[in-house]
């Protein structure tokens, strides 16, 4: 039936659009008849529509808030017909219409009124920025009929210029014309309130169900047809009709493009009170649209939305009403024609309330108090029955609310009671919202609502709380902003807890569809979900709003309870607590110490028992998928309830605990939360700060905490089991938090932001942040052991990050951040006492740390006769010749030696910016640690006159502020050069209580001191040392290089005398290649991709572009075989021992992954799932292949499967490829370390780079994951870093399989345009210590890298140009150890010449003719006159790779040079 009567209607509409087109270019054509029978049907729908309760600031096209509506199929309908919207527009509007037309019969004040009337009602369909674009001469008569026609003219203008005057281009544009306007608008709504019949009209209803006898037009019959009375206003009789009432119907065909704009179906915001704190100032209020499961749609007033709640909320004060009579109390009706005294203020106010935002206008609504009078009579919907005016009216006081001043007046005029005197659920309750929003915007307002009497201020959070659960979403949303503005005031914050606001406010979003991903709620539209994501916006800032009110009063509270009981004075309750992020953040460092472990605090244990952490925790994990531009502040919200809520030690332990997410194994809080700070959430500074909150307030939590530990062994027999605490101390916790923050990859991402220079303003305070998060977590012993061994620490990077700001404006920022970096390098270098004057150490000291603990360990050796011909010395110069003599003789020293004496080393003086401070021992009690001061110059020495003065050591005597005698026990002395560390004792002061004697300083230990400061300032210290010499200065030998002697001779000689000539020869070796053989595709398209050498076979097998398999003889560079492996290019391939198996890997494709037989070259096996493939190592009859971060062990015999290894915590890398140890019994897989026997997980690295897993070192012992070499003979929990080899980053690693040597050519990276890059250099690298033994440049881009078994040769995969476009693609093979003669590059340069495509370099040896010519290298002498030799090989072709062999002979040439310098 429904669907029969949209029929009808779309029928009528259509044949009416239809005789309009067939009759309008006619002479004498009439078209009011057709314009007033449109605004007829139109205005029956609109009531019909405004029946069903939408949202009254969803300004959105009807048909997207109710798809089903005929209203909006109707608009839809109409502006199709692009001709007929602009003759609307640009002809019947105007008041010539009929006089151009030669039509002289006719009123035009009749067309003027159907076309206004038409445009009126279209408003809710048109987009009014285009509608009134550049139509300045409408705008003018609109101002005009505004100012003086005849009814209903004038009003039908003034509703639309009121939506003309909603675009601030045009209000601005027309000043003088509104300040004109407002007064005699004003004055005219004042008429009109004051007249006769709008107060007889609102005494209409006072008998119960009177409505039903006086309804107003159009009034319903019970058939169902709506009667049009004919009524006389002006004069004017008006014709009449019947329209069928319709029920909805379903959506019609999508709108075509129109020349005339509406309100397009894809804009996603609409208009709903958005203010930011800055600018209150807005035009459009966005609609917050959510599905609610208490606001079914319904399709007749009966079971309207808010008929369905009269029952629950209005049945005591209206339980004998009926629905007719509640509705002008509810929704109310607009009656466009004639227009009512109602229909005529609402107009009026819709003007004025875009106008009422503007200063320059506020003397108008003040004059005379006009504008408070009007609307306070308005809002009393139970005197007026206009529900739809109230509306109007508080959408006026909203606008003119933003005036701090109409604020003050209102509230003085008692207007909050009134307010809140609003009947609900109503459209004017949802109205009320907005003004309460506003109101709490102003800061002085509030603070007179604060000293209202309880009852006015529990009304008034009632009233809010009401709108949080009963309301439309927009009055949802402005009753949230409302108590994210009120929270700082502690009345409101009292009163919200008092009434359990917390919870409703949880309400809000806890059935919010788009945080239950898991419940099949049906299918949202997009304005849906942004609806939602508004709410989770808002809710998320009141949350934290919320939160730093709370802080601040409980940090005022401990602050209180600390000091004296007259101190400090108390922030009254009406006054807002307001705080800065940085006393946000002292605040909660400061209850972080002052709070007991186990204490409570209301507010978070509200949180918790909601289950809000855990909300929060998901909404900033699904804020990654939404396409939404307020999602950085949702994250960042949330981001800082948390900073703030981690104070409390179940939060901390929350955020170790999984959050349950969908289609996820295992994520916990933390990783969440290292996410974000790494910016995988989202790209802002803002949120990756706010993350770094959470992880520095988390981290860096005090180790003992206030009653965290008295518990722990008193546990049992008072606690019931429910209610035992998993972590029994805050120590226990805190190594938890630790670990969990590391294993989530929390090192890697904290390195990374103290290195980040992007955006250039949030820079410094980004590496602040992080430098103290590390800060923190060095404070455990895993983290301090890894983050001590990486460049940041080893290759003085932090000191280089600590001279200069990012940038100089934030020198504030990065005196922090040299503080934490202090802070960093004292606990990474062993150092636990900070003293008072940390940050006055200067940079030129801080790379000395190092040196520091080596000079701490050296033990002091001196020569006895050295110090007694001193003392001889001492002893002459002040006059003691007997006592001098005594001692040459009695010490048995000789003339002659002591005449040596006479050099005193007063050449030497030290400050303390060059020598680090240092705890030294005691050396007058082994009880008791003492330390030494240096007197300054010219002091007197100390009144036993005990202290001696030897060369430039001068002590000081630091006497006490509580003892100023020189005999107190508490005294020290300490020499003003010091070396802090020193180990083994510590500084321990005894009792003040118990005497002792006084500390004595012996020779001894004043000379130890003078030596220990010596060390310390070399460049190189040692821990062992000979005797230190006391007349001659001390100085640690440098380093000598590593050089390789040329001579083979030379080598051997030294091999013999005991040094260390085999990594010479590594070294030697592995820093010469010779190119001897170039190997091009047959085919021009294509280029080849990896290559490997075929095992006990002459041959090279290599994987091209275009997936197929190609074999060559490597000695004269034939092509042997070839055949189609996969549909893709090869990015991997690996033959087994014996030469009979080959595994391939392509990128995409059937299969991706294969076995193939090398005898007849047929698949074995096909891998359809596995990304890469490899044997095992030891007995090679295992495959495991990798898939993500998952490994799979297959049998080579029968390809099944054996065991498949998924990670449960693994650390995504984004180039994984699972690998066997050397001795098959350990796999690697996403950083993961697995038992291949049992499958159970051994342990797991710490992830410290994105890209690589790592491999296993032939030596059994370690791992290599980038630049991290692990150690996995580790017995703990956690692997050891054993160094890190900046030299292999980004690298893929070749093992030589003989002499220990290791090859890396970078991997492939992923430029912006989506083409990949290359280097054109392979690394060698000693693989017993990591160091580097040579680079190797080849100018072409090096896409894989073979060697042989013997390494006797290695093969280089060299392409020119882009990966998008390689110009030429060689397989070339070099041997290694022999070095390019001058004759090898003029054959390769004459081939070059004589080929079409030459490689740049000119580096081709032309085929096989190096191995059968002499190669002979001579060998330059060098300046000490050294000896020329020549020593020459022959190598003939042989079916042996040791064939190939040349002679291992250099020559002191620039080649040389360079290794020297490289080494």
């Amino acid at each position: 039936m429904g669907d029969n009567s949209t029929a009808t209607i779309i029928n009528e509409i259509t044949n009416l659009t239809r005789s309009w087109e067939e009759e309008h270019l006619q002479p004498n054509y009439d078209p009011a008849p057709t314009l007033t029978r449109l605004a007829e049907i139109i205005e029956v729908e609109t009531e019909n529509y405004l029946k069903m309760d939408p949202d009254p600031f969803d300004e959105r096209h009807p048909s997207r808030t109710d798809p089903d509506c005929k209203l909006g199929q109707i608009l839809k309908l109409l502006f199709r017909k692009d001709n007929f919207m602009c003759k609307l527009l640009n002809e019947y509007l105007k008041d010539t219409y009929y006089s151009r037309n030669s039509i002289t019969d006719r009123d035009i004040d009749q067309l003027n009124i159907a076309a206004c009337r038409l445009l009126l009602d279209l408003m809710p369909g048109l987009e009014t920025s285009i509608v009134f674009q550049d139509m300045e001469t409408l705008i003018h008569r609109l101002i005009k009929w505004t100012t003086k026609s005849i009814e209903p003219l004038q009003s039908y203008a003034t509703g639309a210029l009121a939506a003309a005057m909603d675009i601030p281009e045009i209000a601005a544009k027309f000043r003088e014309e509104n300040s004109h306007l407002v007064p005699l608008l004003l004055q005219r709504l004042k008429r009109l309130k004051n007249s006769s019949e709008f107060i007889n009209n609102a005494a209409i209803f006072s008998r119960p169900f009177a409505h039903l006898s006086s309804m107003k037009s159009p009034p319903y019959r019970g058939d169902g047809i709506i009667k049009l009375n004919s009524i006389l206003d002006n004069g004017l009789l008006q014709d009449t009709g019947e329209i069928t009432q319709e029920s909805p119907s379903p959506l019609a065909e999508p709108i075509e493009e129109s020349a005339i704009k509406r309100k397009r179906n894809n804009d996603h915001h609409f208009m709903s009170p958005q203010v930011s704190d800055t600018d209150i100032h807005w035009r459009k209020r966005q609609r917050l649209e959510n599905e609610s499961p208490v606001r079914p749609i319904a399709s007749s007033p009966a079971s309207s939305p808010v008929a369905r709640r009269i029952s629950t909320v209005f049945a005591a004060e209206s339980s004998n009403s009926s629905w007719a009579e509640l509705e002008t109390f509810m929704i109310g009706t607009v009656q466009m024609f004639p227009p009512t005294l109602a229909t005529r203020q609402i107009l009026i106010l819709r003007y004025l309330t875009p106008i009422g935002e503007y200063q320059e206008f506020l003397s108008h609504a003040f004059h005379e108090n006009t504008a408070l009078d009007l609307i306070l009579t308005y809002v009393n919907v139970r005197a007026t029955k206009e529900a739809r005016l109230a509306f109007e009216a508080l959408k006026y006081l909203a606008a003119l609310l933003c005036h701090k001043k109409f604020s003050i007046e209102f509230l003085q005029r008692n207007g909050l009671q009134a307010l809140l005197d609003v009947p609900k659920p109503s459209i004017a309750a949802t109205g009320v919202s907005i003004c309460l929003y506003y109101l709490g915007y102003c800061e002085e307002a509030m603070e007179r609502v604060c000293v209202l009497p309880k009852e006015i201020v529990n009304s008034l959070v009632s009233y809010a709380l009401w709108l949080l659960e009963c309301s439309h979403d927009s009055g949802r949303c402005q009753a949230i902003m409302f108590f994210g503005l009120t929270f700082q005031f502690k009345v409101i914050l009292d009163e919200f807890d008092a009434q359990d606001g917390l919870r409703k406010l949880h309400n809000v979003i806890s059935t919010l569809s788009i945080l239950q991903p898991e419940r099949d709620t049906g299918q949202m539209n997009e304005d849906q979900e942004c609806a939602s994501r508004q709410i989770v916006r808002h809710v998320c800032v009141a949350y934290r709003r919320y939160l730093e009110a709370h802080l601040y009063l409980k940090a005022a509270a401990l602050n209180r309870a600390q000091s004296r009981p007259s101190g400090g004075a108390v922030l009254p309750p009406y006054k807002p607590c307001k705080s800065s992020p940085e006393e946000i953040q002292q605040n909660i460092e400061l209850l972080l110490e002052r709070m007991p472990f186990r204490c409570h605090w209301a507010p978070v244990d509200q949180l918790l028992k909601l289950g809000d952490i855990t909300l929060l925790l998901k909404i900033i994990a699904f804020a990654y998928e939404w396409n939404y531009g307020g999602r950085g502040e949702i994250v960042r919200s949330a981001l800082e309830v948390l900073a703030i809520a981690c104070v409390m030690p179940k939060v901390l332990a929350l955020l170790c605990e999984k959050v349950d997410l969908p289609e996820e194994r295992l994520t916990v809080g933390f990783s969440i939360v290292v996410g974000a700070a790494e910016g995988d959430i989202v790209r802002d500074s803002d949120v990756e700060k706010a993350a770094l909150r959470v992880l520095v307030n988390s981290v860096c939590a005090p180790i003992q905490r206030l009653g965290g530990s008295a518990m722990r062994l008193s546990h049992g027999s008072t606690s019931s089991p429910s209610k035992k605490t998993k972590y029994k101390s805050s120590e226990e916790l805190i190594q938890k938090v630790w670990d969990c923050v590391r294993s989530n990859s929390g090192i890697l991402v904290l390195i990374q932001l103290m290195n980040c220079k992007t955006p250039i303003t949030d820079a410094d305070s980004i590496r602040t942040l992080a430098c103290k998060g590390l800060a923190g977590l060095a404070r455990c012993e895993t983290v301090r052991q890894i983050v001590s061994k990486l460049p940041l620490f080893t290759s003085g990077e932090l000191q280089n990050l600590m001279r200069d700001p990012i940038l100089q404006e934030k020198r504030q920022e990065h005196v922090a951040f040299q503080k934490y970096a202090i802070e960093l390098l004292e606990r990474l270098s062993g150092k636990t006492k900070h003293g008072a004057n940390d940050l006055e150490v200067s940079l030129a000291n801080i790379h000395r740390i190092h040196k520091a603990n080596v000079v701490a360990q050296t033990k002091i050796q001196f020569n006895d006769r050295q110090l007694l011909q001193l003392i001889h010395q001492h002893l002459v110069t002040k006059g003691f010749i007997d006592t001098a003599s005594s001692l040459v003789k009695e010490a048995g020293l000789s003339n002659a030696i002591m005449s040596l004496s006479a050099q005193h080393p007063t050449k030497f003086r030290y400050t303390t910016n060059l020598t680090p401070v240092r705890t030294r021992l005691s050396f007058s009690s082994p009880s008791t640690v003492r330390a030494l001061s240096v007197l300054p110059s010219g002091s007197e020495p100390a009144a036993n006159g005990s202290t001696p003065t030897i060369g430039p050591i001068k002590l000081i005597k630091k006497t006490p502020v509580h003892s100023q005698l020189a005999t107190t026990p508490v005294q020290k002395l300490r020499l003003q050069k010091q070396i802090y560390n020193e180990p083994v004792v510590r500084p321990i002061l005894p009792p003040p209580e118990e005497p002792h004697d006084p500390p004595r300083i012996t020779l001894d230990s004043i000379i130890t001191e003078y030596l220990i400061n010596q060390h310390a300032l070399c460049k190189n210290p040692m821990a062992t040392c000979p005797q230190f010499n006391l007349f001659a200065p001390h100085k640690c030998p440098d380093p000598k290089r590593k050089l390789v002697p040329i001579n083979f001779a030379m080598r051997h000689a030294r091999r013999e005398m005991g040094y260390q000539s085999r990594s010479m020869d590594r070294r030697f070796l592995h820093s010469r290649f010779c190119p001897v053989q170039t190997i091009r595709s047959n085919t021009e398209e294509g280029f080849f991709t990896c290559a490997k050498f075929l095992p006990a076979r002459n041959s090279i097998i290599v994987g091209d572009y275009n997936g197929d398999i190609h074999i060559y003889d490597k000695f004269t560079g034939n092509e042997e075989h070839s055949f189609s492996a996969h549909d893709n290019y090869i990015v991997h391939m690996e033959p087994n021992r014996t030469g009979e198996l080959l595994l391939t890997s392509s990128t995409w494709g059937g299969p991706i992954s294969a076995l193939w037989g090398l005898k007849d070259f047929d698949l074995k096996l096909p891998f359809n799932d596995e990304d890469h493939v490899e044997f095992s190592k030891l007995s090679q009859d295992k495959i495991i292949g990798t898939k993500a971060e998952v490994a799979t062990i297959y049998d080579v015999n029968t390809g099944t499967a054996i065991v498949k290894l998924a990670p449960q915590l693994s650390n995504l890398y984004t180039k994984n490829k699972a690998t066997f140890s050397w001795n098959d019994e350990l796999v690697l897989t996403d950083g993961v370390l697995y038992d291949v026997n049992s499958g159970k997980v051994i342990n797991r690295l710490d992830k410290l780079n994105q890209t690589q897993n790592g491999v296993f070192h032939p030596n059994g012992l370690e791992i290599i994951s980038n630049t991290e070499v692990w150690d996995i003979r580790t017995e703990s929990s956690t692997l050891h870093l054993l160094k890190t080899v900046p030299v292999l980053n980004q690298c893929s690693i070749i093992f030589s399989p003989v002499n220990s040597a290791l090859y890396a050519i970078s991997m492939e990276q992923e430029m912006d345009d989506g083409d990949s890059s290359y280097d054109s250099s392979f690394k060698t690298v000693d693989s017993n210590d990591y160091t580097s033994i040579a680079t190797i440049e080849v100018k072409k881009n090096i896409y894989d890298l073979a060697v042989n078994s013997y390494d006797t040769q290695i093969a280089l995969i060299e392409n020119q140009g882009m990966y998008n476009s390689v110009q030429e693609s060689v397989v070339r093979l070099y041997d290694v150890g022999r070095q390019r003669d001058d004759e090898d590059e003029q054959e390769e340069e004459d081939e070059d010449d004589e080929m079409d495509n030459s490689d740049d370099d000119g580096s081709d040896a032309g085929g096989g003719s190096d191995d059968n010519n002499a190669n002979n290298e001579e060998e330059r002498g060098s300046n000490n006159g050294r000896a020329h030799s020549r020593t020459s090989s022959s190598s003939s072709s042989s079916s042996s790779d040791d064939s190939s062999w040349t002679s291992l002979s250099g020559s002191d040439d620039s080649g040389d040079f360079l290794l020297q310098e490289l080494l």
